[in-house]
C-alpha cells in the first residue's frame, strides 16, 4: 500500500463529507423526521436519507424513534440518553446498552416508501456512502486509502462525538433561560461543537421550531439550509415559534428565578 499521504484535497473532501452528512442529520433526521418541523420535497428527503446514512447513526426510522422517546421521557428511566444516569451514559454508554426502539413511535414515517427502503437496506447504504464514496472520489487524485481513513473513519469518530455531545454536554453545561422543567441547557459555544444544535434548552422548550438559534446570525447550519430550501420551494409549512410567546416564556422563567 505504501506511504499514506493526505493532501489538502482529501482534507476538503473530509470536511465536505462531514458537512453534507451533519446537515442531513440536523435538518433531516432531527428537525424533519423527529419533529416534523416542516414538509420537504422528495428530492430533499432523499438527500436526508443518503446523507443521514453517511453519518452512520442508524436509519431515519430508528433515529427518530429514539429521539421521540428522548423528548417524551426526558430525564426519566425511558429516556435513552438519560443524563441522570451520568454524563458518560448520556454521551456514549447508551449506545452500548441500547435496545431496539419502539417503531410504533414512527408510524407516520413508516408509511413513506423511501424511509422503509433506507431502513431495510441501511447497512449497505451506510457502508457505501460512509467509506466507498469518499474513497472512490479521492482515488481520482490517487488517495483512496487516505480518504478511507480521513474522510471515512476519522471523520465518523469526530462526527459521532459531536452528536453525542447534544445528549451529554447540552444536558450538563449552559443556561436554562426558557425552562427548568428539563435538564437541557444552552450556550453559544455549544453551537460550534454540535454543528448548530445551539440552544438545547430552547429546543426542548419549543421542540417543533425549525431553529435552535433564533437570531439569523446564530451558528445553525440546519436552520440556514431549511430557510434556503423554503426559498427554493423545496420546503414548506416551516414551523417557527411566535416571538411574543418566546418573550412570555423567557419573562416567566426570569420571574421564577
Amino acid at each position: 500500500m505504501g506511504t499514506i499521504t493526505v493532501s489538502s484535497a482529501t482534507l476538503w473532501l473530509a470536511f465536505g463529507t462531514f458537512a453534507f452528512s451533519s446537515t442531513a442529520i440536523t435538518a433531516g433526521y432531527h428537525r424533519l423526521y423527529s419533529h416534523r418541523s416542516y414538509q420537504a420535497a422528495w428530492i430533499l428527503r432523499f438527500y436526508y436519507l443518503i446523507g443521514g446514512a453517511m453519518a452512520l447513526q442508524g436509519s431515519a426510522l430508528q433515529w427518530a424513534a429514539q429521539h421521540r422517546d428522548h423528548h417524551t421521557f426526558c430525564d426519566g428511566p425511558k429516556d435513552p440518553y438519560n443524563i441522570n444516569l451520568g454524563f458518560w451514559h448520556a454521551h456514549l454508554g447508551w449506545v452500548v446498552r441500547q435496545t431496539d426502539p419502539d417503531y410504533g413511535r414512527v408510524k407516520d414515517l413508516s408509511v413513506e416508501r423511501m424511509n422503509r427502503w433506507q431502513h431495510d437496506y441501511y447497512g449497505t447504504v451506510a457502508f457505501v456512502t460512509s467509506f466507498i464514496w469518499p474513497a472512490a472520489i479521492a482515488s481520482l487524485w490517487g488517495e483512496f486509502w487516505s480518504a478511507l481513513l480521513v474522510a471515512g473513519a476519522i471523520r465518523l469518530v469526530i462526527q459521532w462525538h459531536m452528536t453525542f455531545c447534544v445528549n451529554s454536554v447540552a444536558h450538563y453545561w449552559g443556561s436554562q433561560k426558557y425552562s427548568q422543567n428539563h435538564t437541557a441547557r444552552g450556550s453559544w459555544w455549544l453551537a460550534f461543537l454540535v454543528w448548530g444544535e445551539m440552544d438545547h434548552n430552547y429546543h426542548h422548550t419549543f421542540p417543533n421550531d425549525f431553529r435552535t438559534g433564533t437570531r439569523w446570525y446564530d451558528f445553525d447550519p440546519g436552520k440556514w439550509f431549511i430557510s434556503v430550501a423554503a426559498l427554493l420551494g423545496l420546503a414548506k409549512d416551516v414551523k417557527k415559534t411566535d416571538k411574543e410567546r418566546i418573550e412570555r416564556v423567557t419573562l416567566a422563567q426570569t420571574a421564577d428565578d
